[in-house]
């Protein structure tokens, strides 16, 4: 990310192109101006929205289809005030998490008309798309989804000694480098208990194996959603330059890291890099080292601007946490439901709450279950929409538990 600017019109300019290619027609209505919608309105249109009819509740597909309309309307329009092409595949997913959410960027909309066709409901409805609304949205948006919280697992080794997770100079600089972009991360004091609570489990972490009961242990306890894990050395350079500064001390510092998405345990990216630094004192000199290392792939704060450009391995992180997040896999334990209302309770998740993309089936034992669903969004995102939608999906649902990658619930069929 160049500029929150450049963000905001790159996400746009692929949720413009994205949407607009969904199904349904996109009448537009000429004013004598030749331009879209009334005389001199660009940004005012027509668009054709879709929902299908489940349970004979057309109050609910119609307004899906509504949502439908609009986000169609928002994509065929946007192109009026968003140009260029390039780098829009760092955001290809974003369309994806901010479908749902039209809310206020559509005014002034009515109506022209509507009905159910072939177990359907379709709409057409004619409004002006408000940028400023959209604008603030995907903003929300890339704040929300591209910026999990980190976790800093590396092998420092400064100077000769063997620093451990939780007091590296690199982590250190890490959180203060993506600190200032607004960047979250699992404090020092947590890593450092968590070394002494369960050393073999972060051993594992730090070679890179986070499945299993390693995954649930830093998601659970820490809230970790990536995990930056490897090697960082520095080495003594200063007989390179003692013919030019006698009491100076260079040194040298190589970087090899990777982050890992914790809810897959993917990796999002891998980087190397090595960079000097000098000064007087050899500790201060192996820092500088290090924190260049780190500016060069991390990113840094512009000193005309005060504004933080991404470096490759960050612009990697959010590209891939973007993209893993519009089909995350949150596991649901259900209590409460038989066989025949837990086969109408999947099929009602993954008909009528925004965001589901399928539900899997992963097994029950008598009024127990377990369900993974395919969401585009955070585990607190699909918790909110089951709560909020319970009545409209049949059931009495009450939250447990929610976890960065789980959720338990009971459930009773109404």
């Amino acid at each position: 990310m160049k500029s929150n600017r450049l963000v905001l019109f790159v996400a746009l300019f692929f949720l413009a192109a994205a949407v607009s290619c969904g199904g349904g027609s996109k009448k537009q209505v000429k004013g004598e101006s030749g331009k879209a919608g009334k005389a001199g309105c660009e940004l005012c249109g027509e668009a054709t929205g879709y929902a299908q009819i489940f349970d004979n509740d057309q109050s609910l597909a119609r307004d899906r289809a509504i949502d439908d309309a609009m986000n169609k309307l928002v994509g065929s329009k946007l192109g009026t005030f968003v140009t260029g092409t390039s780098v829009v595949e760092d955001f290809a997913l974003v369309s994806s998490i901010v479908e749902a959410k039209t809310s206020g960027m559509v005014r002034n909309w009515k109506v022209l008309k509507e009905g159910a066709q072939e177990g359907a409901f379709v709409i057409t409805i004619y409004g002006e798309v408000f940028p400023q609304a959209v604008n603030d949205t995907i903003e929300a948006t890339l704040k929300n989804y591209g910026r999990p919280k980190f976790m800093v697992l590396i092998r420092e080794t400064f100077e000769g000694r063997q620093n451990m997770p939780g007091f590296t100079v690199t982590e250190l600089t890490m959180m203060e480098i993506m600190g200032n972009a607004g960047f979250e991360f699992v404090d020092a004091a947590t890593t450092q208990q968590l070394m002494r609570r369960d050393a073999a489990k972060m051993q594992q972490a730090m070679a890179g194996q986070v499945k299993g009961a390693v995954q649930d242990f830093l998601m659970d306890t820490a809230g970790a959603e990536v995990v930056i894990v490897g090697d960082v050395k520095t080495s003594d350079q200063s007989g390179a330059i003692q013919a030019y500064a006698k009491n100076m001390k260079s040194k040298q510092a190589i970087v090899n890291i990777k982050a890992i998405d914790m809810y897959t345990g993917a990796i999002l990216a891998t980087t190397s890099a090595n960079a000097p630094g000098v000064h007087i004192d050899a500790d201060t000199a192996s820092k500088a080292a290090i924190q260049n290392c780190l500016k060069r792939i991390l990113g840094k704060t512009d000193e005309d601007t005060g504004k933080f450009q991404s470096g490759p391995f960050m612009n990697q992180i959010t590209r891939k946490f973007l993209q893993s997040a519009t089909g995350r896999m949150i596991m649901l334990t259900i209590t409460g439901l038989d066989f025949a209302e837990l086969t109408k309770f999947r099929n009602e998740v993954q008909n009528r709450v925004r965001g589901v993309k399928k539900v899997y089936s992963r097994g029950q034992a008598g009024r127990a279950a377990k369900v993974e669903v395919e969401f585009a969004g955070k585990t607190d995102d699909l918790a909110q929409e089951l709560n909020a939608k319970s009545q409209a999906l049949g059931f009495a649902i009450e939250i447990k538990e929610t976890y960065p990658n789980k959720i338990t619930i009971t459930a009773r069929k109404l």
